[in-house]
This record gives structure tokens, C-alpha cells and sequence, in this order.
């Protein structure tokens, strides 16, 4: 979302990443970037096309040979056109141009700052390939969908590297699950304490273990979810700063699987956290 002046700030950015990182071959290769803004808060100048964007020079490093600073790191949130036109963040509005520019039959609309377990795409892919019915190309079938249970774990710690790592954290009280003690109903999943028993490492086999619906205790639950590219766009009047901005169907079945998950990286003492809520 690059609002005003905010676009010129955002494509240097992406400049930036793309050629000045340590990762940016990887970046270039599987990133793709959606700029978007209203037509009530123009920039002044739009590039015309990807190439006027990319093919601009980048200067990586300083004539005294040190690494240029980030742009994103040079411009507080606060003088943000964004921030400074007190403008919303239109969330769903960008999850529904990356919905429709995706060129795979799954997707996955999930936070930036949330990464899934190691191998998390090779498994489902060979779930499904052992298991077509996942593709449910019927269209009279119930709508599927695939949550991925989320943790949020303590600064510091090692990141676990399957679920036995995982829940040996959790035991020890380094790991929790995500936004425990802010909303404790918006990312409990059902089956939640079956879950946590069955252990599994990164080579098993993906499977459902689970199967349910967003109702009753659940009517709350916020999952982050595989699907295919059929689901209904998000609604757009809904922004990120009113929160519940993820939408579920009625009636869509919900399939847990045990041995996947989404990790937030934290950045607080957990103990101290349980405290101050």
C-alpha cells in the first residue's frame, strides 16, 4: 500500500532487496512485489511499467565502500503519507491482487512475519499427490480448507526445526501459541491438546488428523489456511486496523493437519508478557 509519496519510499525498498542483500538472488527469484495505491492519494509520479522500475540503477555501498542503510529504515512510520493523511491499511484489498496474480492452483494468505515449519511445502504437495481427493475439484463438494496451527516463540531461542523441537519448547514454556494472552480464542485450533500429543519430525508424512467447523467456541478462530485459488476474495471495506479482517465461509470444512505450523518470531519475554495480561 503506497499512498502519496509513500510509493517512492516503497520502490527503493524493493530496489534495495532485490540487488543489496545477502538473500537477493533468492528474492529476485520468488518474491513478486504488488504496488498498489488509491486513485484519491496519487503519487506524483508512476512509474509506467515493471522495467521502469527494475531497470533503474541501484547503488549498493557508500564511496567509502560501506553498505548503504535500508530505505526502509530512513523514514520514521510517523512521517509516513500513509500516517500523516491518517489513512487505513487496506489489507484485504492487497491479499486479493496477490490472489489473482498467483498462478497456482493452492494458496496460501498468510502474514509476512509468520514463517511455516521446514519442509511445509514439499510435505503438502506430496499429501496431495498421494491423496487427490485434497484437490476437491468437485464443486459440489463442501469447501476445504487447510489451518496450520500457530506458536509464537521466546527471543533468543533456536528455531525449532520440526514439532518434537517445538514442543519441547512449549513444555518448557519458550513457546506459546500465537497471541495467547491478547486473544487466546482467535488462534486456539480445534483438537488443540490432541495436537500438542501427537509428535512428529520433518520427514513424516503429511496427513488430516482433524476435521471441523468455524462455530460454536471456534466462532472466533482467525486460521491461517491453505486453499485453493476458487475461496471468495477477501472483503475489501474491511481494513487491518479493524482487526477481524480475515473471512471464513459458512459451512467450509476445516482439515488440520499435525506435523505443520506457523512460527512467530518474538520479541518479549514470555513470562513477562503473561504478566502484564
Amino acid at each position: 500500500h503506497t499512498p502519496g509519496y509513500d510509493l517512492s519510499v516503497t520502490l527503493d525498498a524493493i530496489r534495495y532487496v532485490r540487488n543489496c542483500l545477502p538473500g537477493s538472488e533468492i528474492i529476485k527469484d520468488w518474491v513478486t512485489f504488488h504496488v498498489y495505491f488509491s486513485n484519491q492519494h496519487m503519487p506524483v509520479n508512476v512509474p509506467y511499467d515493471e522495467a521502469g522500475v527494475l531497470d533503474q540503477p541501484s547503488s549498493c555501498t557508500l564511496a567509502n565502500g560501506s553498505q548503504v542503510p535500508p530505505p526502509y529504515t530512513q523514514i520514521a512510520r510517523n512521517e509516513s503519507y500513509k500516517v500523516r493523511a491518517n489513512l487505513t491499511y487496506p489489507i484485504n484489498v492487497g491479499r486479493n491482487i496477490a490472489r489473482q496474480a498467483a498462478n497456482t492452483h493452492f494458496i496460501f494468505a498468510c502474514d509476512i512475519e509468520l514463517y511455516p515449519s521446514l519442509g511445509f511445502v514439499d510435505q503438502f504437495l506430496d499429501m496431495v499427490a498421494h491423496n487427490h481427493s485434497v484437490l476437491a475439484l468437485d464443486p459440489k463438494q463442501p469447501r476445504r480448507v487447510y489451518p496450520l496451527a500457530v506458536f509464537e516463540i521466546e527471543a533468543g531461542v533456536q528455531v525449532p526445526a520440526d514439532k518434537s523441537e517445538l514442543l519441547a519448547l512449549f513444555r518448557r514454556q519458550q513457546a506459546q501459541v500465537f497471541h495467547l494472552h491478547l486473544c487466546r480464542t482467535c488462534h486456539t485450533i480445534p483438537s488443540q491438546r490432541e495436537w500438542l500429543n501427537l509428535t512428529s519430525g520433518a520427514e513424516d508424512q503429511m496427513h488430516v488428523f482433524s476435521q471441523t467447523l468455524r462455530k460454536n467456541q471456534f466462532k472466533a478462530w482467525e486460521p491461517f489456511y491453505v486453499s485453493d485459488n476458487t475461496e471468495p476474495f477477501f472483503d475489501e471495506r474491511v481494513t487491518w486496523e479493524g482487526q477481524s479482517n480475515k473471512r471464513i465461509q459458512v459451512g467450509t470444512n476445516f482439515y488440520i493437519i499435525p506435523n505443520i505450523y506457523l512460527l512467530y518470531l518474538f520479541v518479549y519475554d514470555l513470562t513477562l508478557l503473561s504478566l502484564l495480561y
